[in-house]
């Protein structure tokens, strides 16, 4: 399981040694920790092509006003 090491450190005490494992694996049985999630193949390609998607968005729209802007 990957937990978010933000949220071992809000949690107080130790962190670093290897009896830590124990008192993580204790955290997380009493519902303290949350495991990250870690998305497919498929959902990061799907954010890859949304984040390009809004940057094609962003440059028309720069390019819109642009031309706006020459035009008056």
């Amino acid at each position: 399981m990957v937990v978010n090491a933000i949220h071992i450190k809000n949690v107080p005490g130790r962190k670093t040694d290897v009896k830590d494992v124990e008192w993580i694996a204790r955290l997380l049985q009493h519902g303290l920790l949350y495991g990250s999630h870690i998305p497919s193949r498929e959902q990061r390609e799907l954010q890859e092509l949304i984040r390009y998607r809004r940057s094609l968005i962003k440059e028309r729209t720069r390019e819109i006003n642009r031309i706006q802007k020459v035009l008056e």
